[in-house]
């Protein structure tokens, strides 16, 4: 079955190629990046013989396929049609077991260097293997030839047989199994964006994707229990969903263009995106809403999200549609507007939310216990992911080492929602989500200081709605607005970091802002924070943004 999965993949890509040149434990600062001290250690080289794969997508499809000379026609590796082209695409086959809960997939990841200096070795981010048992790597190929690879944890280390030139580009191929495990209680079931419950199988973070590179480097974070760790750059996806052995006809919850090619059988694309992520289920029902002639929004959800208090039938999917209706329109007029067709919300069955792009989560638990109105999790966690769209989607940043550069302002977010639409709940606001929970702490703190979860939102979200709004009431609603736009702007499609953030005040905001900045942050300092673009050696070095064609 691979085997011919993986001559079907090469084959599609060739003949693209071919006729349009291809349209909760405490971590010291120092164990950010994986190294030889990580937990799981999987050393792995390919076990398929070096010539097997090319034989199988070459020799094995000719006899059916006369395209399938194109795969030996491929433009050469510094083909100047890619240089305008995003750095990173990738191509999945996924075929999914619905009953058993696996998935065998064949990915083929299109890099380009873009950098200033040959590349000896490319890393790829694969984090389901930081699950044991979750992911099965069975073959790797560069340019349809076997590669030697280390595997660590969620760090995969190609080594190349050349390095790979600026401006040049090669094919990663891989082919491997996924399993991922049951949600249950526990720690673990807030990685359930990756698992399975008995009505819903979740697949987010499931296609490895190349590193993201800063400062010369490439940056792959150790996974720890508090908070999160990836460092996503931005790629395009084309994945092929091909679902067998479920009991009823099955739902799919995906962002981007989606296309049914017959029962159990999608193409997605989605372009521009820091992850790719969907949900299946038999038992999901759909709610839709069309906000504007180019964007809809999508609730998936169950039947327990519909629910009596007291008499009353109420609509947790509803409301969730109404609220994010208000949302999107509300922080696209404050920061920019949503530049995609649609945007998913999946209730799912796991504690709290979790954001990807075009597409969230919203725990069950807030649609089961929702009593109505505005002053509820299922309000706030909603109103929270959609605001990941801007605050991470859009601008990037590294989750592990400046939390706050996504989580602070998505948190706050929540209280522009509420002084909009519910004025009259501000107060409340405050107190239910912030004040009860006497937070304390730096916010510019990185995810590994922390004992548990709960110092962590303390110092990084909570504290850090308190440093936006005092920096709002320092410079004035125009100023504060206009710095969120500028940094939105420019960090639209980059990985950035604080400098980036503060640069956008100016000049005579930053005396404004110094007694907020000293009482929030650890570096505050204007020579620290404000540091001038020509300066070449201190000034950050952010991923350059990536269009698609």
């Amino acid at each position: 079955m691979i085997p011919s999965m993986f001559r079907h993949l090469v084959l599609c890509i060739a003949c693209a190629i071919a006729l349009t040149g291809c349209s909760l434990s405490k971590v010291s600062p120092a164990a950010a990046t994986v190294g030889s001290s990580a937990r799981q250690i999987r050393l792995q080289s390919s076990p398929i013989p070096p010539t097997s794969t090319r034989e199988v997508a070459v020799t094995g499809a000719m006899e059916s396929e006369p395209t399938a000379q194109a795969v030996l026609n491929k433009p050469a590796l510094c083909d100047d049609d890619e240089s305008d082209r995003p750095a990173r695409r990738a191509r999945a086959d996924v075929r999914i077991d619905y009953e058993a809960k696996a998935a065998e997939v064949v990915q083929v990841i299109r890099f380009h260097n873009r950098e200033a200096a040959p590349l000896a070795e490319i890393v790829l981010d694969v984090q389901t293997n930081q699950w044991e048992g979750s992911f099965a790597l069975l073959d790797l190929t560069v340019n349809d030839l076997s590669a030697d690879y280390e595997l660590l944890l969620n760090r995969l280390r190609v080594e190349l047989a050349e390095p790979l030139a600026p401006d040049c580009w090669l094919e990663i191929g891989l082919r491997f199994d996924l399993h991922p495990t049951e949600i249950r209680d526990g720690l673990r079931s807030y990685r359930g964006f990756f698992g399975y419950s008995p009505r819903q199988l979740n697949l987010g973070h499931f296609l490895p994707a190349v590193a993201a590179r800063l400062d010369d480097d490439w940056r792959i974070h150790e996974p720890v229990g508090v908070g999160e760790q990836i460092v996503y750059d931005v790629a395009d996806w084309q994945v092929s969903v091909t679902v067998e052995g479920a009991a009823e006809p099955l739902t799919l919850a995906a962002p981007g263009a989606v296309e049914p090619l017959g029962p159990g059988k999608w193409e997605i694309q989605l372009k521009s995106s820091r992850d790719f992520a969907i949900s299946l289920s038999e038992e999901m029902s759909l709610a839709t809403i069309q906000i504007a002639d180019d964007l809809v929004a999508e609730v998936y959800s169950f039947a327990d999200a519909q629910i009596n208090a007291n008499g009353i039938r109420l609509d947790g999917a509803e409301h969730v549609l109404g609220e994010s209706e208000k949302a999107l329109d509300l922080f696209g007029t404050l920061f920019g507007g949503y530049k995609r067709e649609r945007f998913v919300i999946v209730q799912g069955d796991f504690p709290d939310g979790m954001e990807f792009t075009g597409l969230v989560f919203v725990g069950g638990a807030w649609f089961t216990n929702f009593k109505g109105g505005p002053r509820n999790y299922l309000t706030l966690i909603s109103v929270h992911e959609i605001a990941h769209q801007w605050w991470y989607a859009t601008v990037g940043s590294d989750s592990a080492l400046n939390p706050w550069l996504d989580e602070a302002l998505a948190t706050y977010s929540e209280y522009l929602f509420i002084e909009k639409f519910y004025p009259a709940s501000r107060n409340w606001w405050w107190s239910f989500r912030v004040a009860n929970f006497f937070p304390q702490g730096k916010v510019d703190s990185n995810v590994y200081e922390f004992a548990t979860a709960r110092e962590y939102i303390n110092a990084v979200y909570l504290r850090g709605v308190q440093m936006l709004h005092n920096l709002r009431v320092d410079i004035g609603d125009d100023s504060f607005f206009n710095l969120l736009r500028a940094y939105l702007a420019a960090g639209e499609g980059r990985i950035a970091d604080p400098i980036l953030f503060w640069r956008q005040l100016q000049p005579e905001e930053r005396a404004l802002t110094q007694a907020t900045r000293s009482e929030y942050l650890r570096v505050y300092d204007d020579h620290s924070l404000f540091v001038e673009p020509e300066d070449a050696e201190a000034a950050p070095e952010l991923a350059a943004p990536e269009e698609s064609p």
